[in-house]
């Protein structure tokens, strides 16, 4: 099995993160210390995923799975995509990755009739560096991103790619504004922009922040550990405005929340994890259906403590609809949910194939059925993949790890 965690790219961490011993195992969070809470929370456990056999659920669904572009690494290609690809209407693909490029900190790529492209490397002054979140991509042509770090303030920044190809950062975060910034960026119809900071605000805890069509920052939420500790991976949107996300930790157990900041601006706790038979340490994003219930994965706990799929209905009713068993079927589910025509659908970090443990991109149907729908391997692509991105039929992803020298892959799957 790879691991994701290099020195090198423990580097680009900054000073927000500390190395420490990692715990594998799953269920209450309330004794760990912060240090150890913040390196989960940015790096998940894609790194300490380990094979657990060959129980098998569910079953496996006859699909093709196939590597458009394997990533080489530094200087002349990316590495280590972390987020969800964008495709524009002509069906080019676009992605971020975390590491690579001419400086080491990351890049923009372009998938286009089979051949890719880098758009942009970052780490060249105050650019920003290691882009985690997928690209938002504007009528006009436009590209708008986030990054983790760098920019003129070491926070991370929201960044604009000119269609004609000119590279602009658009905000510089404050430690005080948040700082870690990842995941996807949701717009409204005015051209306002929500997103996350993992870390960072007065308290440390992260925040919510806007960004207006008017170039002007607004923090909506500061967290402070009782209400939720670090927002991961971005926000959805549902048709009255109003917002809802997710916390790696904090609530009343330590365990994660889910949110919602309402279009007056009102934060509300709508659930909190145990870290028991409901599961705990959220990492991937919602999803939202049209009448408004919200769909995400757990990290941790379940009936078996190999984490969960669940559902959140707006009356407050929480439902486990699958329970992790952590052989072929999957473990530590960390990729952003996707809702498509009725299905779930998201990517675990740990088992699947036996030999390898690498994660597995998983269905669940609309009768609650649960389905392995491509196993990951060392060299198709492995450990972690943000999530799917859906067009015509097709899904497309890439990983964090695995092929070339480890440096991940962009993919497709047809059912």
């Amino acid at each position: 099995m790879h691991s994701c965690l290099s020195p090198f790219r423990v580097a680009l961490l900054g000073s927000a993160l500390a190395l420490v011993t990692l715990s594998a195992a799953a269920g209450a969070n309330a004794h760990r210390p912060d240090a150890e809470k913040r390196l989960l929370a940015a790096q998940g456990k894609h790194h300490a995923a380990v094979s657990a056999g060959a129980a098998l659920a569910g079953s496996r669904a006859h699909t093709t799975y196939t590597i458009l572009h394997a990533f080489a690494g530094s200087p002349n290609d990316g590495a280590g995509s972390g987020a969800e690809v964008t495709l524009d209407s002509a069906g080019n693909i676009y992605g971020t990755t975390d590491y690579g490029g001419t400086y080491g900190f990351g890049t923009v790529f372009q998938l286009a009739n089979g051949s890719e492209s880098l758009l942009h490397s970052f780490g060249s002054g105050s650019d920003g560096t290691t882009p985690d979140g997928a690209i938002s991509i504007q009528a006009n042509g436009d590209m708008i991103g986030t990054t983790i770090g760098g920019g003129s303030t070491g926070n991370g920044v929201i960044w604009k790619l000119a269609a004609g190809g000119s590279y602009s950062v658009l905000h510089a975060f404050t430690a005080d504004e948040g700082s870690f910034l990842r995941g996807r960026l949701v717009q409204d119809k005015k051209g306002n922009f929500y997103g996350t900071a993992l870390f960072g605000g007065s308290t440390g805890d992260g925040t919510v922040f806007e960004y207006t069509a008017g170039g002007k920052l607004k923090v909506l939420h500061t967290f402070n550990g009782t209400d939720g500790e670090f927002p991961e991976h971005g926000l959805v949107r549902d048709r009255a405005g109003n917002l809802y996300g997710v916390t790696a930790f904090g609530g009343s157990s330590d365990n994660g929340t889910i949110y919602r900041i309402a279009k007056d601006g009102t934060f509300t706790t709508l659930y909190n994890f145990t870290g028991g038979a409901d599961g705990g340490f959220i990492y991937g994003a919602l999803a939202i259906d049209r009448d408004g219930n919200l769909y995400g994965n757990a990290d941790d706990g379940g009936s078996t403590g190999y984490g969960t799929v669940f559902k959140l209905a707006p009356d407050g009713t929480y439902t486990v609809l699958y329970n992790f068993l952590g052989g072929t079927d999957g473990r530590n589910p960390e990729g952003d949910m996707l809702l498509h025509k009725g299905g779930l659908y998201s990517t675990t970090t740990g088992g699947g194939d036996p030999g390898c443990g690498c994660g597995v991109i998983y269905e669940i149907t609309a009768k609650g059925k649960q389905k392995v729908l491509e196993a990951f391997t060392a060299d198709s692509g492995n450990e972690y993949s943000a999530g799917l991105t859906p067009s015509d039929g097709v899904f497309y992803g890439t990983t964090q790890n695995g092929a070339n020298d480890d440096n991940g892959v962009v993919f497709s799957l047809t059912k």
